[in-house]
């Protein structure tokens, strides 16, 4: 069974709200058994699986198959990681009481979360105790302003930004925004209209896409209005993979940027003109990238292929499986330092004092506690973009990574 894809959905993504419950339906992987024997370290990850418009199942996946790979190599000086993962099923209700799960779990660090939701609310419950939370997917405001968020990339919600530049740089000026139609979305706007016009460029049209709609062509229509060139793309990954099918059924003109992490290279090959000829970008490179490029993509995809986690060969990867991938990395890195006393104080202070994490070579070396403002994002440790375009097989990562904030 395909695993659920989500796009970097910037859209908020900035801050995106869904609907469910309670925390009942939680999966709580036991520590895996392997080479790593001792008292487990508790970690945790709140993340959307079970959801309708924002299902992030590729990273959840991920982020399991990773700490499976890290026990089986002996895990952090022979203590395996035990993941407490809770599906928020993308409901603003249910991330907070995911959060209080955390807590009452004693997790030492939660990782790779994603929590567009109720950012602010679970921030401030992480935060109050003490909880670092190491590989967030940033997507709202309040992810950039909390000290205890370590985060080696961008994220989706600056993947749109990167979006925006490649456009303008083709001379597209005149832009759509593809949106979750979802009430937090709609701020996407907001936070992306300044950006645009210092750009010289003007967002012209607005389409908010319903998740389950039955006719994608309607939105494409209504995004070629007002004699727009390019699109935003904002979406989901099945709702980018729908518009996409009716872009090359109406043989729109339409220049599309997308976050990478919408498509699998599957996906790809089945699009046709839509694949090839829009833009592409993404905080990592993409899994189908050159190995000679990017060698840290070997012991990546060796992960991947590993696990017994469905979905995760290299065809039907997103990129947001490197996103849990590199969070376990740089979480076992500073973790090995802290010897017999791994806890939320140590772990925070860890991530505080190191420098230069090895993240082979898939984002530059990472201090955590270099940030900067980026805007309006007032913490920001990793400004920096790949570019991409697919040739009809595979996607071709640029080696050369392109940093937001034009330098």
């Amino acid at each position: 069974m395909k695993l659920k894809r989500l796009a970097p959905v910037l859209a908020s993504l900035a801050a995106v709200s869904l609907v469910a419950a309670g925390c009942s339906g939680d999966s709580e992987a036991e520590s895996t058994e392997g080479a790593a024997t001792g008292q487990p370290i508790k970690v945790g990850q709140i993340i959307p699986i079970e959801s309708a418009g924002l299902s992030v199942a590729t990273q959840a996946a991920g982020l399991t198959a990773s700490i499976d790979a890290l026990n089986s190599r002996g895990g952090v000086g022979g203590r395996p990681l035990e993941l407490i993962q809770c599906d928020s099923t993308g409901d603003p209700n249910k991330e907070v009481d995911c959060a209080n799960k955390m807590v009452s779990e004693g997790v030492v660090a939660t990782l790779a979360d994603f929590t567009p939701t109720s950012a602010e609310s679970v921030s401030q419950i992480l935060q109050t105790a003490g909880i670092p939370r190491i590989g967030l997917n940033p997507m709202n405001i309040a992810d950039f302003t909390a000290p205890n968020v370590f985060t080696p990339f961008s994220g989706s919600l600056l993947t749109l930004y990167g979006l925006v530049d490649t456009l303008v740089a083709e001379g597209k000026t005149k832009l759509s925004l593809m949106r979750p139609d979802v009430p937090v979305a709609a701020m996407l706007i907001q936070l992306l209209g300044p950006a645009v016009q210092a750009k010289g460029a003007e967002i012209v049209n607005e389409v908010a896409v319903g998740a389950g709609a039955t006719d994608y062509t309607q939105f494409v229509v209504a995004a070629e209005r007002n004699d727009a060139q390019g699109v935003i793309m904002a979406l989901t990954a099945n709702e980018s993979n729908q518009i996409a099918e009716s872009f090359d059924q109406l043989g729109s003109k339409l220049s599309y940027g997308n976050a990478a992490t919408s498509f699998t290279q599957a996906d790809l090959q089945n699009l046709g003109a839509f694949a090839t000829s829009a833009v592409y970008t993404s905080p990592v490179p993409a899994p189908s990238s050159s190995t000679e490029d990017f060698p840290g993509l070997e012991p990546f995809l060796a992960d991947m292929e590993a696990s017994d986690e469905q979905g995760l060969e290299r065809e039907n990867l997103t990129g947001t499986e490197l996103f849990s991938w590199l969070s376990v990395l740089a979480f076992s890195q500073v973790a090995e330092g802290l010897g017999s006393s791994v806890n939320p104080n140590t772990v925070m202070q860890g991530f505080e004092n190191a420098k230069d994490l090895d993240m082979k070579g898939l984002v530059p070396n990472w201090t955590p506690g270099a940030v900067q403002p980026f805007g309006i994002f007032q913490r920001v440790s990793n400004s920096m973009m790949y570019r991409m375009k697919f040739d009809g097989d595979t996607v071709v990562t640029d080696p050369k990574q392109y940093d937001l904030r034009g330098q």
